[in-house]
């Protein structure tokens, strides 16, 4: 009786372990596909400035990318040396990509470099993705200084 129960359990972990398996495998193919065709949404939950404390951050902060256009909706705290008055548009803008550029990393990891300009700022945006959809991003900009973001990539 004990035996059967063991084996029963074991059995158990085992479906469970492959049905995590076969989601993670599923996730990395949405992931793959949504980074192919240029267009994915990365939402947002922690904030890094270069000088201060990791901020996280609610709902509503995302990046997006539409074949050649960037859909920045982020916060930005750090020092900024010329902007328009009233503070600009800061990280919050459209604009379409002047360059993008994509290389395979390891462990099924992409790193995408996106580089925009606007009437306020040059910027790039440096993507780190994983399989799993969890992201890293880097922005730099000419007149303000780098801040990066954490987040998940959403897929359908």
């Amino acid at each position: 009786m004990v035996v059967g129960a063991i084996v029963a359990a074991t059995t158990m972990g085992c479906a469970t372990q492959q049905e995590r398996a076969a989601r993670a495998s599923e996730q990395a193919k949405k992931v793959a596909e949504a980074l192919n065709t240029r267009r994915y949404t990365i939402n947002v939950d922690r904030m890094q400035p270069l000088r201060g404390s990791t901020k996280n951050l609610s709902f509503g902060y995302s990046v997006e990318v539409r074949n050649d256009t960037l859909f920045s909706y982020l916060p930005y705290f750090g020092r900024a040396y010329t902007v328009p008055y009233g503070g600009g548009k800061a990280l919050n803008f459209e604009a379409p990509i002047s360059h993008y550029q994509e290389e395979q990393g390891r462990n099924g990891q992409r790193h995408i470099e996106i580089g925009v300009v606007n009437e306020e700022d040059t910027y790039l945006y440096t993507i780190e993705v994983f399989d799993n959809g969890r992201s890293s991003i880097d922005v730099n900009a000419r007149e303000r200084e780098r801040i990066a973001f954490t987040g998940q990539m959403e897929v359908e």
